[in-house]
C-alpha cells in the first residue's frame, strides 16, 4: 500500500498524475514546457533584434519580426507557466470536486468540468487500443483511466501508452493512478476487460501453430 502522506508522481502519456495528500493533480509532462520556452525565447529575441538593428533593416522585415514578438511573447510566456504549474484536471478532497479545465491555447483557462464527489459513480480503467504484428506479438497497448459519473458521461483522467514489452508497466501505472483518485474519491475502482483480454490473448498464443 503506498504512503498516502507524501507527494508523488504517476508517469502517464504527455502527462504527470501529480498525488499529495488532498490533491491530484493530472498536469502536462515536463516535456511539454520545452516549446513554449523556445517560443518565448524567440519572441524576446526578436525584440532584440529589432532594437538593436531596427536602422539597418528593411521595414518589412522588422514588421514582421516585431509582430512575431508580440505574439510569441504573451502566448509562449502563458504556455510556459501553465506547463510549469498549471493541471488538466483537478481532484480535489477539501472541496470535494474534479475539475477539469478547459485548456485553452494550451493555457488551462476556464472550467470545461466539475463534478462533484456525489456525482461520481466510479473509476474505472479500460485497455482502448492495442497493435499487434503478423505474428501475433503486440506493439503497443493503450490503458485508459476514466471518471464515470451517475448520469453516465464518461470523463477521461488519463491514459497510458505502453510498447508490448511493457504491457505490465503500463497497467502498473494506469491502476496507480486509478486506485490515487478512487480513494480520494471514495468511489469503487473497476478494470473493465482487461483480464478477459488477457485471457484471450494467452489461449490465442497457446492455439496458434507455430511456424
Amino acid at each position: 500500500m503506498p504512503d498516502t502522506t507524501e507527494r508523488r508522481e504517476i508517469d502517464l502519456h504527455r502527462r504527470v498524475c501529480v498525488v499529495k495528500p488532498d490533491v491530484i493533480d493530472i498536469r502536462p509532462a515536463r516535456s511539454a514546457a520545452i516549446a513554449p520556452a523556445i517560443g518565448f525565447v524567440l519572441g524576446v529575441a526578436f525584440f532584440i533584434v529589432v532594437a538593436l538593428y531596427q536602422g539597418q533593416m528593411p521595414f518589412t522585415l522588422a514588421l514582421v519580426l516585431m509582430g512575431g514578438a508580440i505574439l510569441l511573447v504573451p502566448f509562449a510566456g502563458m504556455g510556459f507557466v501553465y506547463s510549469v504549474y498549471g493541471a488538466n484536471v483537478v481532484i480535489n478532497k477539501e472541496k470535494r470536486t474534479a475539475l477539469w479545465q478547459q485548456g485553452l491555447f494550451g493555457m488551462g483557462v476556464g472550467t470545461e468540468e466539475l463534478v462533484p464527489f456525489e456525482k461520481i459513480e466510479q473509476i474505472e480503467i479500460e485497455e482502448i487500443g492495442d497493435s499487434a504484428d503478423e505474428a501475433g506479438v503486440r506493439d503497443f497497448a493503450e490503458y485508459e483511466v476514466r471518471l464515470l459519473k451517475k448520469s453516465g458521461k464518461k470523463l477521461q483522467i488519463g491514459q497510458v501508452n505502453v510498447r508490448g514489452d511493457m504491457l505490465d508497466d503500463g497497467l502498473r501505472r494506469a491502476r496507480q493512478a486509478g486506485e490515487a483518485v478512487s480513494r480520494m474519491v471514495e468511489r469503487p475502482l473497476k478494470e473493465i476487460g482487461i483480464e478477459e483480454r488477457r485471457r484471450y490473448r494467452k489461449r490465442e498464443q497457446t492455439e496458434s501453430p507455430v511456424a
